[in-house]
């Protein structure tokens, strides 16, 4: 299993990482991507907008959020911060 976890995954460039996740599905299999930010109004916001937008290209990847740095980056293959 793929998975990412990104520190501060509610800033407002988290849609562009998104949409690269998204274009490069055959050449970077994702299956998981963890947004996790201390701040959880932007986390909600930003979050929910990048759930939609992994939903409206047929959920190729689950997208969770989290507030928790441990629990986000437990069993991620890589971390990303922004």
């Amino acid at each position: 299993m793929l998975k990412v976890a990104v520190i501060g995954g509610g800033s407002t460039y988290t849609p562009e990482l998104i949409n690269g996740f998204l274009e490069r599905g055959g050449s970077f299999p994702l299956d998981k991507l963890c947004l996790m930010d201390i701040d959880q109004e932007r986390l909600n916001v930003v979050g929910g907008f990048a759930k939609r937008m992994v939903e409206s290209k047929g959920s190729p990847f689950e997208v969770v959020l989290s507030a928790d740095q441990r629990q986000a980056i437990e069993g991620a293959s890589y971390v990303i911060t922004q």
